[in-house]
């Protein structure tokens, strides 16, 4: 399931909405077979916890702004390095919507780290990376977007 940003995430629909995927830690989630018990558990407890999984918009901010995976009990949001400059500028404009001059300070910070080094062995320059996705979200939401 993926939780995300009713304001943002419309308009950004084309890159993927401004949202978090969140997955089972076991990488399963049987689907019941009929209308019984299993299905009121599923319900319950799967799709229902992970529509939970996100607090709020400053809890959206800060899983979009994760470097790795955050578990929460069974669940964890899937956060792959490959994508991470472009949910930092994510975050940086949920951050400064919400208001929050900390998150956003934070944000910059991350967006300055250097490069990271991704799966393949190759590094990314953060920062380079994120001003390419800065200007393509700038233009899909009608705002300007300064790093």
């Amino acid at each position: 399931m993926n939780v995300g940003d009713a304001k943002f995430g419309p308009t950004l629909e084309r890159y993927g909405r401004m949202s978090v995927p969140i997955r089972s830690s076991n990488n399963e989630m049987l689907w019941p077979q009929a209308v019984d018990g299993s299905l009121e558990e599923f319900l319950r407890e799967g799709l229902g916890r992970a529509a939970q999984f996100v607090a709020d918009r400053t809890d959206l901010c800060m899983l979009l702004s994760s470097s790795e995976d955050v578990q929460r009990g069974e669940l964890y949001a899937w956060l792959p390095v490959a994508n991470y400059p472009a949910r930092l500028v994510q975050a940086l404009v949920l951050a400064r919507d919400i208001g929050s001059s900390g998150l956003e300070s934070r944000i910059q910070g991350q967006l300055e780290q250097g490069p990271i080094r991704l799966s393949n062995g190759r590094s990314m320059d953060v920062l380079a990376s994120a001003k390419g996705w800065a200007s393509r979200y700038s233009s899909a939401l009608g705002i300007d977007i300064p790093i």
